[in-house]
Formats: structure tokens, sequence, C-alpha cells
């Protein structure tokens, strides 16, 4: 193999290295959050249960407290909205997003059925891994 390939080649490895490094380091520094919740019936504490379930089993997050600067704060700020279907439930959500000591994220909305509140949940986790990268208000 030529000198001119054995460089290039030596170069991108380690070009290649070093992103995947970078990728491993953001990904040991799982984003802090916590969510809070405004409203109090029993719908609304499942979907809150539900949902700090999801972010503690999330590689992209760590769960915490105290609103420490810089942490995500998924607030679900009142009791959240359903309307039966038939025999069923569906339970209709807002969630506002934002940076402790900081940035507005803005809000999220979905749906979900209530025997199905890990599909709400796991849509509120992926809004929020966007809305950090985005870093910036992207409303829906």
């Amino acid at each position: 193999m030529p000198m001119k390939s054995k460089i290039l080649l030596i170069t991108f490895l380690a070009s290649l290295f070093a992103l995947m490094s970078g990728r491993s380091a953001a990904q040991q520094r799982p984003k802090l959050v916590e969510v809070w919740c405004g409203g109090d019936d029993g719908l609304t504490i499942r979907l809150r249960d539900a949902i700090e379930h999801a972010f503690s089993i999330s590689p992209d997050f760590q769960m915490s407290s105290g609103k420490v600067t810089g942490t995500l704060l998924v607030t679900i700020p009142t009791n959240v909205g359903w309307k039966r279907v038939g025999k069923k439930t569906r339970v209709l959500y807002k969630i506002d997003l934002s940076v402790a000591g900081g940035q507005n994220l803005g809000e999220r909305t979905g749906a979900c059925w209530d025997d199905d509140l890990q599909s709400c949940s796991k849509s509120i986790v992926k809004d929020s891994r966007d809305a950090v990268h985005e870093g910036k208000d992207h409303p829906r």
C-alpha cells in the first residue's frame, strides 16, 4: 500500500475514533430531568408515574430534584383531559418543557388510551429529547 494511502487511512481511522469517542462521552452524561404535576386526579397521577418511569429507564436522562440549573423540567400543568370512546378512555395531555434557571422549550400535546399510558410517556420522552437537542421553542 502506498504511503499516501496509509496516511489517509490512518487519518480516517483517527477521525472515526474521535467521533465515536465524542458520542460515547455524550451518552455517558444523561440530561437531568424532573417531572412536575399540577393536576391531582387519579388519571393525571398515573400519567405522571408512567412519565417518571419512562425517564428513569431512558439512557438519555437521569431523574433529579431541586431544580438544579440546567435541569429539564417536564410539567403537567393541570389535570389531563379525557373522553370516552366506546368502552375505552382516551387521555389527552399537555406538557410544558423548560430548563431550570432559563429557557422555555414550549409545550407538547398528545393522546393515548388510559390502559396504555406507556405510549404517552414514550412520546413525552422522545419530545423531551428532541427539545433538548433543538434547544429552542418548537411548538407543535
